[in-house]
């Protein structure tokens, strides 16, 4: 298996310019041991180890579909009620058109609430003024050259214009990072605590994610995002730490990962941190989600789904400014794969990877499992 990372890993990050990346292979549900290669950063050439914390970007989404199915199971969110019914400092604009009522935490969760498609691109890391506040009301700082660079090459809108609800909610997947930092203010008008204090106790220091945080504190080894043609580029502090907001190592992650998943030593999934039946609702359907692959994926709570012979799959990635992360599992299987990235070509790095192992399980289980 080493070997045939290695063979698969080190030519694409070569060719498609990526400085460093982390593999960690999860089987019978155990971690592998990590592997790291190349650079977590170009200038001071230090190597990507595995205490490296890169970006998770939107992976982020799915601990926080963690973090709102705690507050479910204490009595304390319902996914089916208003989600207006929970905000204290900030509210949905008034619409005419469209029934805000009908806005969920689950169809936020499920990118089917209807809202701004566009969402918080990130503000430069001295910029230390701006808050989540600041984002759902417009109130960004002009874009830097390099983002609106990004954005031309993406073909991505803006996100300067207040988050409110642009579409029917219910009525079709609409990939939204201000819906995630509706679900943010929520957690914190509930609980009276910061997200990402909240996040840190519920989950983190549960899971064990010891390297897992928000920004890039002090006492961590980080990466350092690349562009597409390898040479460094900016890093941004995203103001949803529910949309983006993550930094871990490749261990972080896999625990994270893992932990959908029963243990070695039998352990529940879940950890005792979601209950099975909280992780059932997150890898239910609630339609359809992304079909740009031409695959039929569908929309969890929070994740990705695609359903296959060997069983149900269940993914997120995560992408911006030289970040690019995947995880993808098969929890009844007790099998996964996580990479991290530092470099803005990545796709084309895991892409072709996570395909091949995906199929390659299907092939392993198919005979033995069917369809959820």
């Amino acid at each position: 298996m080493d070997q045939a990372i290695d063979d698969a890993v080190l030519p694409a990050m070569d060719h498609f310019s990526v400085p460093g990346c982390a593999v960690a292979w999860i089987e019978h549900g155990r971690i592998g041991e990590p592997r790291c290669y190349g650079l977590a950063d170009r200038v001071t050439c230090a190597p990507v180890t595995a205490e490296t914390r890169f970006s998770l970007q939107s992976i982020s989404k799915s601990i926080a579909a963690w973090a709102v199915m705690r507050l479910v199971e204490q009595g304390r969110l319902d996914l089916d009620v208003p989600i207006s019914g929970y905000l204290k400092r900030w509210s949905l604009p008034p619409s005419d058109t469209f029934d805000l009522d009908l806005v969920t935490a689950r169809r936020l969760l499920t990118h089917h609430a209807g809202v701004t498609v566009a969402g918080f691109r990130g503000v430069e890391l001295h910029l230390s003024s701006f808050t989540l506040l600041d984002a759902m009301q417009g109130r960004l700082p002009a874009p830097t050259p390099e983002q609106e660079r990004h954005y031309a090459y993406w073909k991505l809108p803006r996100d300067d214009d207040l988050v409110a609800v642009t579409h029917p909610p219910g009525e079709g997947w609409r990939y939204s990072n201000s819906g995630f930092g509706i679900l943010e203010i929520a957690i914190e008008d509930i609980t009276g605590e910061s997200y990402a204090d909240f996040v840190t106790e519920a989950i983190f220091r549960p899971l064990n994610m010891n390297g897992a945080g928000f920004g890039r504190e002090l006492d961590g080894t980080y990466a350092r995002p690349h562009g597409r043609d390898g040479e460094p580029a900016s890093d941004y502090r995203w103001l949803s730490g529910a949309a983006a907001g993550v930094y871990a190592t490749i261990s972080d992650l896999a625990k994270f990962a893992s932990a959908s998943m029963a243990s070695p030593a039998g352990a529940a999934p879940g950890r005792h941190v979601v209950s099975p039946l909280s992780l059932k609702a997150m890898y239910t359907s609630h339609g359809a989600a992304d079909r740009s692959s031409g695959l039929a994926y569908e929309a969890g709570l929070g994740h990705v789904l695609l359903q296959t012979e060997a069983g149900l799959n269940v993914h997120h990635s995560g992408g911006s400014i030289g970040w690019r992360s995947i995880f993808s599992i098969f929890p009844e299987l007790g099998s996964g794969i996580c990479m991290l990235m530092n470099g803005e070509a990545a796709n084309d790095l895991w892409v072709p990877i996570v395909r091949q192992w995906r199929e390659d399980e299907v092939a392993a289980n198919a005979s033995t499992k069917t369809p959820t």
